[in-house]
């Protein structure tokens, strides 16, 4: 009975992963809007964000922050409010709400009554999402960063029996990659629509360490299912398959992303990548700068 149902859990969830709709198009409308905030043409910015809203039935919470920004920077008090709301009950962090773009209207109602209800929205957000999962994942990220990598900037509560550790710590990561797996046949892929933004900002941490390996590589095509559906950021996705083929099958990068070097690339190859990059919904290549430190390399996100 136990091996029927787990097959079937196993079956939902493969069923699941092919199920959904193309979040590409949604994610090509933020990354514009994201580049014209950048540029200060909020209208603009404006009209791609509400037109991404309209391909999709959830929005991430960062995307209704960014909506609310530039209608702020508009002195749309009413559209500022509306999606800085949705933002909140989506789970974003309250702190955008200090922004430089909110003066105007920051103490003026209905505005002024956001941070008044900060603990209401938190509870209906909690009430909106899978909080068991989202706890479990959240342990799951202090094994991976506290007890195997030595974060002690990682805290939690977990009482951990360390004479039960492998004497190679690493070896945990398969181990928690294989419960992830267990999870998401059951629970679904933890995405933020799932386990919320806070969550998410833990998880694909796990699905960074685990995916890029080559004895995982089967599971490449879940991480681009949940991709394409909106479950798991085109930036993640991008940064692990890239360790993926550059560390481990010391092959050339795909997107380009993270720490590549691209300063001898002509422009018709940087053309190719942010063709590529367009495919998957990332940013282009002109939306970060490269910063040099000797040997090392590194991209500081503009937008």
């Amino acid at each position: 009975m136990i091996q029927a149902l787990t097959t079937l859990l196993l079956l939902m969830g493969s069923l699941s992963w092919t199920l959904g709709q193309d979040y590409i198009p949604y994610y090509t409308h933020c990354n514009e809007g994201d580049k014209q905030i950048y540029l200060e043409n909020y209208e603009a910015a404006l009209k791609e964000f509400e037109q991404a809203f309209a391909l999709v039935d959830y929005v991430h919470a960062r995307s209704y922050k960014q909506a609310s920004t530039a209608a702020a920077f508009l002195g749309q008090a009413e559209k500022a409010y509306a999606y800085a709301r949705l933002a909140l009950l989506h789970g974003e962090d309250a702190r955008f709400l200090d922004g430089k773009q909110y003066q105007g209207f920051r103490k003026k109602m209905p505005f002024s009554g956001l941070k008044d209800s900060l603990d209401t929205f938190r509870q209906l957000h909690e009430q909106s999402i899978d909080l068991t999962y989202q706890r479990i994942c959240d342990s799951l990220y202090y094994v991976d960063q506290r007890i195997i990598r030595k974060n002690m900037g990682v805290s939690g509560d977990y009482k951990i029996d360390k004479s039960s550790l492998p004497e190679d710590l690493y070896d945990l990561d398969e181990e928690i990659f294989a419960y992830l797996l267990e999870l998401i046949a059951v629970r679904g892929f933890p995405s933020e629509k799932n386990i919320g933004p806070e969550g998410y900002s833990k998880v694909w941490v796990l699905f960074h360490h685990n995916l890029r390996l080559p004895e995982n590589a089967a599971h490449l095509p879940m991480a681009k299912e949940a991709l394409i559906r909106g479950e798991y950021r085109p930036a993640d996705y991008a940064w692990m398959y890239d360790q993926s083929r550059s560390i481990f099958k010391k092959e050339q990068p795909l997107f380009y992303y993270g720490v590549a070097d691209i300063s001898e690339l002509t422009e018709s190859e940087k053309a190719a990548i942010d063709a590529v990059r367009k495919e998957y919904g990332i940013k282009p290549l002109a939306s970060t700068e490269i910063k040099r430190t000797g040997k090392s390399i590194r991209q500081r996100r503009l937008w």
